[in-house]
């Protein structure tokens, strides 16, 4: 009898525990970058705490890069339900939601604190709103990096430093009028032959985020790094329509929740990833400053905000992150 008994019990759960494994959801997640990026540790994390946050009801799967394409090949499968969850820079969203690209312009953020600071304001929400009406549901903010210049031959605290220099940028329009109208050259040079122009003179200076600046060796012949940040990326993480609409309340309180953490996770990774850097590039002689012309960069930079601020919302918009209360580093 006491065997009979315990065989019930074994039988039983290995029932159990097969229910449980078969039922569990897998919830598919995409974003660009590879796995040395903060984003992507950071959407591996969403996943390990929502399955905290539910029990082990959902788990999940990371896709990146090719797997389903480029970002703008990725757009139209996330409508269609084929991934659940994404995290999308802002040109992902512009098509469907114009007022967007105010995110893009040219230090519209002073940094990236203050960048997460307005997404967790009035103006994020605003935003939030005007995805929502789109069906992009928006479950958390990630900070996507930020770029800066780098010089070869001199530091750039100022405005008028930039004044006849030849300046690479990637070609966008936004990039191409903040350098016209700092009253530089703007030069849309293959980001592989950068280093040798920066070391003809080709070049003065270059920018780009942090990671790229270091990993590409550009710090070898541009020594001089400004921090800049002109262009602060914020990342949206979405949820597809489809799926949003298949959880419970309980359920979407733990994916936000789950999506909050992750966010916060992401931001401390980038943060001991960009300390580390900095002292490897201290140590290889690079200097550093901070760039204290940006008032007088945003009164030169109409030629770059006239093409977007074209809307009221859109008026409303910028006007509320630039008036924003500063962040504590500033």
């Amino acid at each position: 009898m006491p065997n009979r008994i315990l065989l019930t019990l074994l039988s039983t759960l290995i029932f159990c525990c097969a229910s449980t494994s078969v039922s569990a959801i897998e919830i598919k997640g995409w974003l660009r970058e590879t796995p040395d990026y903060p984003q992507y540790q950071g959407l591996q994390y969403f996943f390990e705490r929502l399955a905290v946050n539910t029990a082990s009801r959902y788990t999940g799967r990371v896709l990146c890069c090719d797997d389903m394409g480029q970002q703008k090949d990725v757009v139209p499968k996330f409508k269609a339900g084929e991934v659940d969850v994404v995290l999308f820079y802002s040109s992902a969203l512009v098509a469907d939601v114009p007022e967007i690209a105010v995110f893009n312009l040219p230090f519209i953020f002073r940094n990236p604190d203050h960048m997460m600071s307005v997404l967790n304001s009035d103006a994020g929400q605003d935003m939030q709103e005007l995805l929502q009406k789109k069906g992009y549901t928006v479950l958390a903010w990630y900070d996507g990096g930020s770029r800066s210049f780098y010089s070869r031959n001199k530091l750039l605290p100022y405005a008028s430093d930039f004044k006849g220099q030849k300046i690479r940028v990637p070609n966008k329009p936004e990039l191409l009028s903040m350098v016209k109208a700092l009253d530089a050259t703007p030069s849309t040079l293959a980001f592989d032959k950068v280093p040798a122009a920066l070391k003809s003179g080709e070049l003065d200076i270059a920018e780009n985020d942090f990671t790229s600046y270091y990993n590409s060796e550009h710090y070898k012949v541009a020594p001089y790094y400004t921090f800049s940040y002109h262009t602060v990326q914020p990342i949206a993480m979405l949820i597809s329509a489809k799926r949003w609409a298949s959880l419970s309340d309980a359920d979407k309180a733990a994916f936000r929740l789950s999506a909050q953490e992750s966010a916060v996770q992401a931001a401390k990774i980038r943060v001991k990833r960009d300390t580390e850097i900095r002292a490897k590039l201290e140590k290889a002689g690079v200097r550093f400053s901070e760039f204290r012309g940006a008032t007088t960069a945003i009164s030169l930079m109409k030629s770059a905000y006239e093409p977007v601020i074209v809307s009221p919302k859109a008026t409303e918009l910028m006007v509320k992150i630039m008036t924003g209360a500063r962040t504590k580093s500033e």
